[in-house]
């Protein structure tokens, strides 16, 4: 005949050794010989009766022994079985360091023989090794796989005190993501695409011209780039260049300009930086032309400045000799990226 109700609940069921116990009458706390986290893990016959639990006993002494309501009477036969995993709370039991099987061959276990650590074993072999503040895998090629193959985002986050960090794949864009926060691609520093090709939306890189010609510069004046073409990481302003991070930074001028007066004697296009400053434009001596210029007269020079964070960058102009009397004109520009910390 077919069963009707709830399946059977599976579990370990251990008779515990209570012979040592003297039942007379006047004592209610027995010892059990084992350690058990709650009334309901015993089942416990007195003279063939079945007990309450928490209503005909309790456990005491952080469950290593029971406190009937009433004193079993002299000569009283007390039966009790320790229950795991039927009824009740799981079983909080010691077992000191043994190997917890798992399989049927034998070859794979949780062991904890060494003192606030779990090593984990899979196929006879050590793999995965946990304390409280380290998970070590082991083999000749551990590999850690996250996801499984579905279309969606992973991520690592990395939880830090003042700023969080992560790890992700973007699977709509099939990118590697590495940036700031919890939340994938939000603040992204580095993406590596399919192609193995590397992007740094934050890298510091500005690409400035002027907006208007400007005329007849007075020495040490300020070049004016006032429109960017492109700022990635919004550290040009007002003409000059502000650097995020200490770092090497490729700097790039062209100036281009109108009507040099062929009496001037030296004139000077400087890159000035908080800490130094270079002439690379236009340091000539002696007569520049023949005569005055006319359209499109091109100065350009390329360096690499050392620069800490919070450092300065602009461009100025000098001149001796001469009329003030040259035009910066727009197609010239001024540019520069982070290229090496």
């Amino acid at each position: 005949m077919a069963y009707v109700g709830q399946g059977i609940k599976n579990g370990t069921f251990s008779v515990l050794d209570t012979s040592g116990n003297t039942y007379n009458g006047s004592n209610v706390t027995f010892n059990l010989g084992t350690q058990v986290s709650s009334p309901a893990q015993l089942l416990v016959s007195h003279d063939g009766v079945i007990q309450k639990p928490g209503t005909d006993y309790t456990i005491a002494t952080g469950g290593t022994q029971i406190t009937f309501t009433t004193a079993p009477a002299s000569g009283a036969s007390i039966f009790i079985t320790e229950i795991s995993g039927a009824v009740g709370a799981p079983m909080n039991r010691d077992i000191n360091g043994d190997e917890l099987i798992l399989d049927a061959d034998a070859d794979t276990s949780i062991t904890a023989d060494t003192d606030d650590q779990i090593d984990i074993k899979v196929g006879g072999t050590d793999v995965v090794t946990l304390t409280n503040s380290s998970l070590v895998l082991k083999g000749t090629t551990p590999t850690i796989t996250i996801g499984d193959a579905g279309a969606e985002d992973t991520k690592i986050v990395f939880d830090g005190n003042a700023v969080d960090y992560h790890i992700g794949l973007d699977d709509s864009a099939d990118d590697l993501i590495i940036g700031k926060g919890s939340a994938l691609g939000t603040t992204t520093s580095v993406a590596i695409d399919e192609n193995g090709i590397v992007r740094l939306p934050l890298q510091s890189c500005f690409l400035v011209h002027p907006s208007s010609e400007q005329a007849n510069p007075t020495n040490n004046t300020t070049v004016a780039f006032g429109t960017e073409r492109f700022d990635l990481n919004g550290d040009f302003a007002s003409n000059t260049f502000t650097a995020p991070v200490a770092g090497k930074y490729q700097l790039n001028v062209v100036i281009t300009t109108n009507n040099i007066d062929n009496a001037a004697t030296l004139m000077e296009w400087t890159v000035i930086t908080s800490n130094h400053t270079y002439r690379p434009l236009g340091n000539v001596p002696d007569k520049l032309f023949s005569s005055d210029t006319g359209d499109h007269q091109h100065f350009a020079a390329s360096l690499i400045a050392d620069m800490d964070a919070s450092d300065t960058a602009h461009v100025q102009f000098y001149q001796t000799g001469g009329t003030a009397q040259v035009d910066i004109i727009t197609l010239s520009y001024f540019s520069g990226v982070l290229v090496a910390g």
